[in-house]
Formats: C-alpha cells, structure tokens, sequence
C-alpha cells in the first residue's frame, strides 16, 4: 500500500512559515528595550526587543545599521521591521529596516539613580568642593576642538581679562559613546601636567542624549578625584547634568563660566590705581622719616665729630699758653717743665694718632673679612656638588640599565604566552553567538553558527555533525562553513 501524503521536510515547513508571516504582515512597527545586542565583525547586529510581558529576536544588517539611531542595551527603541522566520532554526525573527529612539524614560530614570547614590556617598557635599584661587593666571578648558564653545570662551576672556589668553585646551568629543573615557583622560592629563590653576569643563546645549557623556559616573569621580578646581559650563541655564553636582563649581552656561574665572579687567585696573597710589603715598611718607633719622644722625655726628675735640684742644692750648706766657717771669724753668708735661700729655690724646690707630684697626678687620668671603667655600660647594651631581648621572643610567633588561625579559616572557602566538602558529579559537569558547565537540551545538577567530581575520562556522570525545582513538570531529 502506497503512502500518499505529503511530507515536508524541515527546511521546507519553515521556509513555508517564512513566507505566509512575510506576506501576512508586512513591515510593521515595534517599540521595546533592546536587550542582548551582539554586533559581528561582519557589521550585522543581532539583539531581543522586549516589554514585560515578550521578547522576539531581531537582525539589522550591515546596510541598514550605518543608518539606525545609536542604541545599547537598554535602550526603548521604535523599529519598522519584517516579520519572518530563521529556516536554519525555525526561530521567529524580525529583520529590522530602520531604527529610531522611542524617548528618554530610561536615560532619565538612570540620571535620577545615578543622582541619588552619588549623593548619598558624599560626591555632592559642598565641605569637599576646592574655592577657587583669588586670581586665576594659567587656564585650561575641557571641551571640543571644533565646536563653538572654545570662541565664546576665548571672546569672553578677551572682553573681560585678556591676559588668561591664551588658555591650555584639553579637546575631546563631547558627545557620543567615546566622549565620557576622553574627558576622564583629559581631566587625568591636565592633573599630571599640573599646568594650570583652574579647569573649565564645557560644552554648548543640547537633548539629554546629546549631554549624556556628562552624566556618566566615570566623569562624576573622575571630577572629585581632580585635585585642580572645576568648573562646569554644560547646555543652557536649564541644563542640568552630574558633573554640575560634582564640580567645585557650575556655571550656566560657557560665557558664564569663563566670567567666574576672570575678573573685570575695568575693575581691576581701578583697584591696582588704588594700590599704586596707596604705595606712592607709604613710599613717601617713609622717604620722608628716613630722611628725617639721616639729618639726626648727622647732627649726632657733629657733636662726637674729631674736628669738634681737636678745636676744644686747641682752645685749651691757646688758654694754657697764655697763662705760661704770663707766668713766664715768675719761673720760668717750673713754667717750662710744666709747659713740656702739658705738651706730652697733649700728643698721647692727640686725634690723628687715634685717628690712625683706628684705620690699622679696621685694615685689620677687612683682611680677616676678605680671607672669611663666601665665594672662597661657595668654589667647595660647587667642586662637591658636581662629584655628587655625576654620581647621579651614573647611579641613573646604571638604573635604567637594570630596568630595561627587566622589561625585555618580561616582554619575551609574555610574548610567549600571548594569545595571539598561540594563533600564529596556525589554532583558531572557537566562540558560540554568545561569546563563549567551544572547548569540546557537543551534539547540541548541531546547527548552530559559530565564529572561528584566526591570526588574521575570522570565519563564520555552520556545526552540520558533532561527535563528543570517546575513550581510546576516535573519529575527529567534522565542522564545515
């Protein structure tokens, strides 16, 4: 008896399911959170849209996914997509044509998470925020290289205090997945250089998703942990991001933040006339008192004067003279002897030889001043300073020596042990659609795509047979792209 039904084969039911959801449905939109995005080295981006009570598989392809919104994990994205079916897993799927944000639920409800437990820690406390210096002189700014914030900056800086110009700019992206890892290097950059007083970080308005790269938590800890003080210039007055919170200081908007740290040049020109005229004035007044205390001492001076003693001397002469000359017929040889004993007494008190005995004196103190004179032990200190300075140079380089024979031994070591050797010697490393290494050969992954990742380049791995590993020798396992 012949069987006359019709039988299908696998392939065939599914190709068929294929077919009636492609004309039954169309294209559709479909609003979820994606979840599980994978993206291959070939462009394609495989990932689930779901809500709480489903999820379905999707797949954008290469051509259309240069065209999508960007979107992760977690995102609430809108897709217009063809329903259909997988025939090699008979998986229902949708085929994604275009892809557009669905709103910014998530992104606000992670702001308000974020918000809440930094400021639990502390990150927010204004006990921990650094004042900014009195006077700013070197500046440096945090934004992009192209945009027009870095102008206004420089416009208003020019208007109010021109002698911040020109300031050190650290330019990054300010927007997109790789803004936030480069603004944390710029703010860890500028805190090694140590170049600058003050660091504004700013960029010009936008959407939440245009500003999210301030609100990521790396650049919030990132601001805390800045030992130089910053301020925040981000969006419009409106705008408010996490790293405002954070920041020792939040200005509304870039012009703003650029007036916080630059005084007005009009008023501080005012207060340095001020300063100079106060200085004019202490300047005189103690010229004045000096100049009073030199005419004191001048008359001091005159009074202990030798001239002054001299001229008493000789009026004391002249009156003792005129007494001998009176006494002089009287006794002549007792006037006389007493004459000689006054002209005696009057040569040891004479004040040219105390004149002369105080220059040997200070002859004296000039040479033991000149064989004391610093330039003699600075000549030492310099000849034992260089001795000390070449044995660091030597200490030095023997140093570097060592290092550099350490690091080439631990690069052979690791060089050896990379990898990526391991591959150029002709292995590949197996990796399930989940990123997991295929370690053994397993009938469940019968079916399944595989991605063989080589020394150079990378295949994808149809498992059409699997055998698992049998004691004693076995038949090798057979895998065909």
């Amino acid at each position: 008896m012949t069987d006359e039904r019709s039988v299908l084969s696998v392939g065939e039911l599914n190709q068929r399911a294929d077919e009636i959801l492609r004309a039954g449905f169309g294209s559709v939109w479909v609003e979820g959170e994606v979840s599980n995005l994978r993206q291959y080295a070939s462009g394609h981006r495989y990932f689930s849209l779901k809500d709480d009570h489903a999820s379905i598989s999707c797949t954008l392809f290469r051509g259309r996914a240069g065209k999508a919104a960007p979107f992760a994990d977690g995102d609430r994205v809108r897709v217009f997509a063809r329903p259909g079916v997988y025939v090699a897993r008979g998986q229902f799927q949708l085929v994604v044509e275009s892809l557009e944000s669905a709103g910014e639920g998530r992104l606000l409800a992670e702001f308000q998470r974020l918000k809440a437990r930094l400021l639990a820690e502390g990150l927010f406390d204004p006990g921990r925020k650094r004042p900014l210096p009195p006077l700013v002189h070197r500046l440096g700014v945090i934004t992009s290289a192209q945009g027009d914030v870095r102008h206004d900056i420089a416009r208003t800086l020019a208007r109010r205090f021109p002698l911040l110009l020109p300031f050190r700019l650290y330019p990054v992206a300010v927007q997109g997945a790789g803004a936030a890892p480069r603004i944390v290097a710029a703010l860890e950059e500028a805190t090694r250089d140590a170049a600058v007083d003050v660091l504004i970080l700013a960029r010009g308005g936008g959407a939440l998703e245009d500003l999210w790269a301030f609100n990521e938590e790396a650049v919030a800890r990132a601001i805390a942990a800045c030992p130089i003080p910053v301020v925040t210039g981000i969006g419009h007055e409106t705008d408010t991001t996490i790293a405002d919170f954070v920041a020792d200081l939040r200005a509304s908007t870039p012009t703003a933040a650029a007036e916080a740290v630059s005084p007005d040049g009009a008023v501080l020109g005012r207060q340095l006339h001020d300063a100079a005229a106060r200085l004019g004035q202490a300047a005189t007044s103690g010229l004045r008192e000096r100049r009073q205390r030199v005419e004191q001492a001048r008359s001091r001076l005159q009074q202990v004067h030798p001239g002054r003693r001299l001229e008493q001397h000789l009026l004391r002469l002249d009156e003792l003279r005129g007494r001998l000359i009176r006494e002089v017929s009287g006794n002549r040889e007792k006037q006389l002897y007493r004459l000689r004993q006054l002209a005696l007494r009057l040569k040891v008190h004479d004040p040219a030889r105390r004149l002369q005995t105080l220059r040997s004196q200070l002859r004296q103190q000039q040479h033991r001043l000149w064989l004391a004179r610093p330039s003699r032990q600075l000549v030492r200190l310099q000849d034992h300073l260089e001795g000390l300075h070449g044995r660091l140079l030597r200490a030095t380089r023997d140093r570097v020596r060592r290092d550099e024979s350490r690091l080439q031994a631990a690069s052979g070591r690791l060089q050896a042990l990379s990898p990526e050797g391991v591959l150029e010697r002709g292995y590949s490393i197996l990796l399930t659609a989940d990123q997991r290494v295929v370690r053994q050969a397993d009938p469940a992954l019968v079916g399944t795509q595989l991605h063989a990742r080589l020394a150079r380049g990378a295949l994808e791995l149809t498992v059409l047979d699997a055998e698992p590993p049998k004691k004693g020798p076995g038949r090798k396992r057979q895998t065909r792209g």
